[in-house]
Parts: structure tokens; C-alpha cells; sequence
């Protein structure tokens, strides 16, 4: 997955003599001033009452990287806290990955203890929207401190997985992309030496990660490490210019890839209900990305779908559109029939994705 928002400040994935060179002065597509402003119109203003909800995610989230990522940072690659790419990292990591499965949480049908407590005073109090912000807030930045030590430990480590191997793969290798990929995969699974502080990173939160699983979480975790592998193996077709028969730019691995990753320290939790509705969002960041990115994805001879068309504005807005009635749906699914919950859980979403879409717009190589 793809998402220029946690890669080097430099500008696009590197470029590869065997990819075609996508033209940028393609009519099809409006300027990106006006695709901005298309896209800020499409996702309308966000409700800022919801915001406390959003701001515990986020601390709980950065308080684990610190806790559990830092530390394999110092040892394996300590520079990299003094390069641009580490602000990236935990913006990535934090702001954007981890909080799928936080707000997963919020509507899981099997949800801790603490977390029905707030679920169930949202659908029967009628509390103002940012009473339940706070309250939610409280109750996630309380989990993180004094419960699901496991569950929290592996979402900051595979959220900072993804965006490393994500920087090591455009940026940090030197070999041709049909020998990086099988190298990649080797240093992640242990099978070849990891000969660079990036490399070293990689294998050491694929470690970390494979560490202190709980039994239930392990069958979990092995699936989502094969779609990393699969992720990888499509990136190595995209770099190669190999045609994508689904039109997507060999897209979907990353897409469905990650968030198998992201999803299994939860799955006990929240279940296949909200691994369809992360897919769509994971989905929606990527069209977005390669929407507000053309320009570069162009300069770097990278051929996405918004280059050749397939994915247009329509298509931005039907994907945003379904992740809105997906988390609505998500929360039906989960038991809650109050409306007011249901709204408050689909305004703190677009809160969220607003903010990273404003980080996405705003990044310095845009």
C-alpha cells in the first residue's frame, strides 16, 4: 500500500528503467488544486464535538509506539530518529494505522468490558456527543494503561511494520525489484541476514511481532503475515510494469494485505464484520492517495489507476460513500440499535479520516 503520506519527503517511489512513463498531460483529470477541493466537497465538514474520542486513540496509540517500537528503533537503526522519515513513521503508524483497530473496538460485538460500558451509555443516555467523546476517551486511554497489554503492544508493532516495509521497499533497497521482493521476504522470515539498519528494523518488529501471541491470535497472525508476502510479491509486479488484470496497479494486496495485519491483535474483538468495513477504508486511502498523487505516481513512472482511468472521481466517491454506510452497518451488526450511537461512531470516523486527508493534502512532497 501506497500511502505518500509516511514515505520519504523526497518525492514518489523510485523509478524503474522497465516501467512504462505515465504521461502528465493527461486531460482526464483536473489539476490537483481542483481535485483538493473536490475532494474536501465530497467528505463535507466533520462534526469537531467528537474530537476527544479521536485525540485518546491517538495518545494511546503514540504511548505504545514508545513503548514498544522506540526501543527496537534505538537498537536496530538509531539514526533513523534524526531523519524526516521518522516523523513520517509515527504519523503513519499512529494516526492513521493504529486507529483502525481502535475504533474497530467501538463496535465489536465482543468488546472489553470498559469499552461496552461507553457503548452501552451511548445507546441509552442521552448524552450530547461530546459527553461520549470524553467518555470514550477515558475508557481507550484507561485500556491502554491498565489492560490488554498484548492486544496494545501488537498494533503499534504491526502498524510500524507496514510502514517500514512499505519505505524499505521504494526506498532503502538497491536491487532490482525482482530480487528485492525474495530478499525482503527472506530477512522478514529469518532466512537472510539483515545486512542494513533498515533490514534490521524490518526483521526485528516481524520479531517482535511474532512474540507473546496469544493462542488464539497465532492462526490469525500467520494469515496476515502470508498477504504481507503476498503485498510484497504485487509490489515486485507494479515495479516490473507488469499488467494488473483487475485494472488496480496491482493495488489490492497492499490494500487487503494491511489490514489483515492490522486486524488480527483484534480479532477476537471485533470479528469479519470489521475486516470487510477496514478493507473499504484501507481502499478508500488508497484511491485517495493515488487521486491527490498523479502528478508524482507520473513523474516516478508509476502506473496507478487513477492514471489509466479506472479510478475517477465516481470512483472516489462511491468508495467513500460505502465506508460511511459500512461503519454504520458495522455498528448495527454488533448489537446497537440506538441511532445516536450509530452517528456518533460514523462522525468520529469522518473526523479521523479528515484529519488524515488534511495531512495527505498538506505533506511536504505533494
Amino acid at each position: 500500500m501506497h500511502h505518500r503520506a509516511m514515505q520519504n519527503p523526497n518525492g514518489g517511489a523510485t523509478p524503474h528503467a522497465s516501467e512504462p512513463r505515465a504521461p502528465l498531460d493527461n486531460e482526464a483529470i483536473a489539476p490537483r488544486a481542483d481535485r483538493v477541493r473536490a475532494l474536501r466537497a465530497l467528505m463535507g465538514t466533520p462534526d469537531r464535538s467528537v474530537a476527544q474520542l479521536a485525540v485518546g486513540i491517538r495518545r494511546t496509540a503514540r504511548r505504545h509506539f514508545d513503548m514498544h517500537v522506540l526501543p527496537i528503533i534505538e537498537r536496530t537503526w538509531p539514526a533513523l530518529v534524526r531523519q524526516p522519515f521518522y516523523e513520517k513513521l509515527r504519523i503513519g503508524a499512529c494516526d492513521l494505522y493504529a486507529s483502525a483497530p481502535y475504533t474497530a473496538l467501538f463496535c465489536a460485538p465482543r468488546a472489553p468490558v470498559l469499552i461496552r460500558a461507553i457503548t452501552a451509555a451511548g445507546g441509552s443516555l442521552p448524552l450530547p456527543r461530546r459527553a461520549l467523546a470524553a467518555l470514550g476517551r477515558g475508557a481507550i486511554e484507561a485500556l491502554g494503561r491498565v489492560a490488554y497489554a498484548d492486544q496494545h503492544r501488537s498494533i503499534a508493532l504491526v502498524s510500524a511494520f507496514i510502514v517500514v516495509v512499505d519505505h524499505v521497499m521504494d526506498h532503502c533497497m538497491q536491487d532490482a525489484p525482482r530480487e528485492r521482493g525474495p530478499r525482503l521476504e527472506a530477512v522478514i522470515e529469518g532466512r537472510a541476514p539483515a545486512d542494513t539498519p533498515e533490514l534490521a528494523l524490518t526483521r526485528a518488529l516481524a520479531v517482535a511481532m511474532s512474540e507473546r501471541l496469544h493462542p488464539a491470535d497465532r492462526a490469525a497472525f500467520d494469515r496476515a503475515m502470508q498477504r504481507v508476502h503476498e503485498w510484497i510479491r504485487a509490489e515486485v509486479r507494479a515495479m516490473e510494469g507488469e499488467p494488473d488484470p483487475l485494472g488496480l496497479g496491482h493495488r489490492l494486496a497492499g490494500v487487503e494485505g494491511t489490514i489483515d495485519g492490522l486486524l488480527f491483535p483484534v480479532v477476537r474483538f471485533a470479528g469479519d464484520g470489521a475486516r470487510r468495513w477496514m478493507y473499504d477504508v484501507s481502499l478508500f486511502v488508497q484511491i485517495m492517495d493515488d487521486w491527490l498523487d498523479y502528478e508524482l505516481d507520473a513523474r516516478s513512472n508509476r502506473t496507478t489507476p487513477v492514471i489509466t482511468g479506472h479510478w475517477t472521481l465516481a470512483e472516489l466517491t462511491a468508495s467513500w460513500n460505502k465506508t460511511l454506510s459500512g461503519i454504520e452497518a458495522l455498528v448495527r451488526e454488533s448489537g446497537h440499535r440506538s441511532p445516536r450511537y450509530a452517528s456518533f461512531i460514523r462522525e468520529s470516523y469522518v473526523l479521523m479520516m479528515h484529519e488524515v486527508t488534511e495531512a495527505m493534502i498538506e505533506r511536504p512532497d505533494a
